[in-house]
């Protein structure tokens, strides 16, 4: 079995991690290079736009991600003809389950400011654009939640209006970061988006509390988890902001 591009790119020894529904991943061997990638075939037409978009950028500047080595739709000989596939290198790491992974999670997911990211062709959601956003998807979850459910949201602080705009992955969760135990790589991106800093924390930190996470992972630790991401995404700042004044 083997994944045909339609630009000639070929993936055999094809094999099936374990993995959600929304899009099929695969891993493999790149005939001509011999290297290891992996390939995700989109399942959903329109979805992996954005993460295609990103992944060539990232791969462009240096960012925290796998490299993109091809993009392109697949042959009408074989499964899914047509679909968009996106072939990247296959990097090393698990889902982090340590307080210690969390935080080289909340490491990267500072690092993403470091990333320039005008040009890259992502959704802009300034300040305003964001808290509409985001007061929207409250008030969808209390009608989901039904009436016993109240949120309401404290008032924006006033340093708000001039955090600065960053590349953001949005969907920051265990499943999305391989911890190897140095810098790691952050994965699936297809929910990223230009937002004001500190969009992937709040939402790190709420899927560590919530201890959601891929299939099989163990949700214990939360508050440990949610702490420690943001002790390595505020460290990571800190370090970055003083650095900058020294400069």
């Amino acid at each position: 079995m083997a994944l045909r591009l339609a630009d000639g790119t070929t993936i055999r020894d094809l094999r099936r991690p374990p993995q959600g529904m929304r899009h099929r991943v695969l891993f493999g061997v790149e005939e001509r290079s011999g290297r290891e990638v992996a390939a995700k075939i989109e399942l959903i037409p329109g979805a992996l736009e954005p993460e295609r978009l990103t992944l060539e950028w990232l791969t462009s500047q240096g960012g925290p991600a796998p490299r993109l080595l091809a993009a392109g739709l697949l042959a009408q000989a074989g499964e899914h003809p047509g679909a968009l596939c996106l072939v990247t290198e296959r990097v090393a790491g698990t889902a982090p389950t340590s307080a210690e992974g969390w935080a080289r999670l909340g490491v990267a997911l500072a690092r993403l400011s470091r990333v320039p990211w005008e040009g890259s062709g992502l959704p802009v959601l300034d300040h305003a654009e964001f808290l509409r956003l985001h007061e929207r998807r409250v008030e969808e979850l209390g009608e989901a939640m039904g009436s016993d459910f109240r949120a309401t949201l404290p008032a924006p602080p006033r340093a708000y209006v001039d955090s600065p705009l960053t590349l953001s992955h949005g969907d920051p969760g265990p499943g999305n970061f391989l911890d190897d135990g140095a810098e790691g790589s952050i994965i699936d991106w297809e929910d990223a988006v230009v937002a004001p800093l500190g969009l992937d924390l709040g939402r790190a930190r709420f899927i560590a509390l919530l201890g959601a996470g891929p299939e099989g992972y163990a949700a214990r630790d939360q508050a440990t988890r949610a702490a420690a991401v943001t002790a390595g995404f505020l460290d990571e700042s800190r370090r970055r902001r003083n650095g900058q004044a020294g400069q």
